[in-house]
């Protein structure tokens, strides 16, 4: 059962933020190991299209596992709105997708940086992206 919001007395704003994040970054991981999996299994001589499955499954894994993470966080914590903010969430995530894509290119073109400090730009905005998405839905669902 799920409580009105002015008996549960939580907005569920940390619920929200940390299923997101955790929910994204998981399957995400998971999401590039399938597709690395694919790769070597059933494309062992692929050049450039080999990026395509770890990128799929990267995008996947985001999208769905941060609003369902968002969603099974709010619903375990019996927050009112879970449903509205995981619908609102599963709108904003292409948002995400977006600022990950513009980060990536912007991150690359920049000459003389290490591939180590591309992947951790990159990580932060995605954590930081999936972090503020489901807190800017929270917000929304309960207002």
């Amino acid at each position: 059962m799920v409580r009105h919001r002015s008996q549960n007395g939580q907005t569920g704003y940390l619920a929200a933020a940390l299923g997101g994040a955790v929910g994204a970054f998981g399957l995400m991981f998971l999401g590039w190991q399938l597709g690395l999996t694919y790769v070597t299994t059933f494309m062992p001589n692929a050049e450039l299209e080999g990026v395509i499955p770890p990128f799929l499954g990267v995008s996947a894994g985001w999208c769905l596992g941060e609003v369902l993470g968002c969603w099974v966080s709010l619903h375990w914590q019996r927050c009112w709105g879970a449903n509205q903010t995981a619908r609102y969430l599963a709108l904003l995530t292409p948002l995400g997708f977006v600022v990950y894509l513009l980060t990536l290119r912007t991150v690359s073109g920049i000459g003389g940086m290490s591939s180590d400090l591309i992947r951790l730009a990159v990580l932060l905005a995605i954590g930081f992206t999936a972090i503020a998405l489901p807190l800017l839905a929270r917000f929304w669902a309960i207002s």
